[in-house]
């Protein structure tokens, strides 16, 4: 039985890595081959940049070393087979070579808050363009808890929110060249510490007929939100630089309640607090004129007025009470 010409080249019109270990396979009918020869060409001049020699081996296989030929340019790939009395080559085939692009991520430290802004940049050394990105989320134990979707989007950034406070995580960001190659940044590790908010928790209790008391309570946790991805400053202050935060689900106004606000580097004269119920609305905001914090609560349809003594400093703490539909308001400065 004679020889057949090799075919099913396996990296026939891809885009390899050259800087990495190529694997090339192939298929053979026909008579058996004891040896095998792996060349390859230029495709713009048709000079020859690799030659594996004659290798005797049944194989159908050959690794081509790593950076043996450049990325960046087109080859064609011939595989001549050998048996004791002849050899025959597979017709020429079309492949070329590109640099995996590179996703570069800056330290990330401790996340101080639920939420991150995840940012990259994109390289590619024969200037690729970007065509795809993806970044997944893991958590201690390297399991995915979280994926983006895929964007074609040339700036590299997506926010991760849900991030609990206390625990490490990894962040993986995944690039996709123009040319079709992936790039990852690996995992990188991050931990996540910000201040948990206060939780509410009513009691009621009911006499039982054998002289016991049944205790039943439901627990509220009434969490802000914020009109742009939340920022924390190092010291653990969220900062709401033109910005507003709101509370508006799990309370209502007209009840009692207590509330306590740390502040530095206060804005005068606009909206630093907004609480919105079912029944009304409370705005805290800090006059420059008189350097007072002021409550103005709407209910019904109605507004009250209350301030606060005077305070000036660069940290101010506030507190709000409501007692019977009557509200106290208190201030004094930081030492920081």
């Amino acid at each position: 039985m004679a020889l057949q010409r090799p075919y099913n080249i396996n990296i026939t019109g891809q885009t390899i890595a050259a800087e990495e270990v190529i694997k090339v396979t192939w298929q053979v009918t026909g008579d058996i081959s004891t040896a095998y020869q792996v060349r390859i060409y230029l495709n713009s001049t048709g000079s020859m940049v690799y030659d594996s020699g004659q290798i005797t081996s049944f194989a159908q296989s050959h690794n081509i070393p790593a950076n043996a030929i450049t990325n960046g340019s087109e080859f064609k790939i011939a595989v001549t087979i050998y048996n004791s009395n002849e050899s025959i080559s597979s017709l020429s085939q079309i492949f070329q070579t590109s640099s995996r692009p590179k996703v570069s991520v800056g330290t990330i430290g401790t996340v101080k808050s639920n939420s991150y802004r995840f940012t990259a940049t994109y390289s590619q050394a024969e200037a690729n363009p970007i065509r795809s990105w993806v970044m997944y989320l893991y958590n201690e134990d390297r399991i995915r808890v979280q994926t983006s979707p895929i964007s074609t989007n040339s700036s590299i950034e997506y926010i991760f929110s849900s991030l609990e406070s206390g625990a490490d995580y990894y962040i993986e960001i995944q690039v996709t060249s123009a040319k079709g190659l992936t790039g990852t940044s690996g995992l990188i590790p991050f931990d996540v510490q910000y201040r948990q908010p206060n939780v509410k928790i009513n009691l009621t209790t009911e006499n039982t007929d054998d002289a016991g008391i049944k205790i039943l309570w439901n627990v509220i946790q009434i969490i802000g939100e914020t009109t742009k991805p939340p920022i924390f400053t190092s010291d653990g202050y969220l900062d709401l630089t033109d910005d507003t935060l709101t509370f508006s689900e799990g309370f209502s106004v007209d009840q009692d309640f207590t509330i306590k606000i740390w502040m530095r580097n206060i804005k005068p004269d606009k909206d630093l607090f907004f609480l919105k119920g079912k029944t009304g609305t409370i705005t805290v905001q800090y006059w420059s004129d008189d350097h007072k914090f002021h409550v103005f609560k709407d209910v019904y349809g109605y507004r009250s007025h209350y301030a606060s003594p005077e305070v000036v400093g660069i940290g101010l703490f506030c507190c709000i009470q409501q007692i019977f539909c009557d509200m106290n308001v208190f201030a004094e400065v930081l030492k920081i």
